[in-house]
């Protein structure tokens, strides 16, 4: 009952205390060593480069050398400044089993970790929660330097195509609205103007006697075929 009230308590604490002192903690005969699962090939001699957005998994593989059990109950951790040293953020605590390790016996487990940083040099230091002779202790792993870079965008990322298409429609809109408003007024003040030529002429229809009759008064044409008697 008395571990069951550690574990309990363990677990409020990890996730509510937001950082912890592992310089006073008691020493703990147990050996603890971890890989990168996705580059298993990187250690702390080289510069693992990760890209913002990645999952980061970390195998551990805990060997307890005491005489008593251990108990894993979370994982944490911080990413600091590989120079001065300073805590940059601190990582997600996350519980874990209870991992009961019985002694001169070992046990692996993993910690997943979301990439989310400035785009800089870093140094991962992972932490590892145990209990042990009922109290609760902080082991801090070897660090671990890491280079953190922004994803690159491709052309052909739909997100940026989808932001292309609104800037295409946006300028159409744009250009039409501006030549709705001035264009129109513009070329049809510039527009030359075509004057229409005349090209009806009245037409005379010939006679015999060098006129059109028809437009004769009736009135002329009677006084005309009357003859003076002398």
């Amino acid at each position: 009952m008395k571990i069951f009230t550690l574990l309990a308590a363990a677990a409020a604490s990890i996730a509510t205390v937001s950082g912890y002192n592992v310089i006073d903690r008691q020493y703990v005969d147990i050996s603890i060593e971890y890989s990168i699962v996705q580059t298993p090939e990187i250690t702390e001699k080289n510069v693992a480069q990760w890209v913002n957005g990645d999952e980061v998994t970390l195998q551990y593989k805990l060997e307890n050398n005491e005489k008593s059990v251990v108990t894993v109950i979370g994982v944490g951790g911080m990413f600091a400044n590989p120079v001065t040293n300073e805590i940059v953020t601190n990582l997600t605590r996350g519980q874990i089993g209870p991992i009961t390790v019985a002694p001169g016996t070992s046990s692996v487990f993993e910690q997943r970790i979301g990439v989310d940083l400035i785009p800089d040099n870093y140094q991962l230091v992972p932490q590892v929660f145990i209990a042990h002779e009922d109290l609760i202790k902080v082991v801090a792993c070897r660090g671990q330097l890491a280079s953190v870079a922004d994803k690159s965008i491709s052309f052909f990322d739909p997100r940026l195509i989808f932001l292309e298409l609104v800037l295409i429609a946006s300028l159409a809109g744009l250009g039409y609205l501006v030549y709705d408003i001035w264009g129109k007024r513009y070329f049809a003040a510039t527009q030359p103007v075509k004057v229409k030529k005349t090209t009806d002429a009245t037409k005379v229809t010939s006679t015999g006697s060098g006129y059109d009759v028809n437009w004769v008064p009736e009135s002329h044409l009677k006084q005309k075929k009357t003859k003076k008697v002398a």
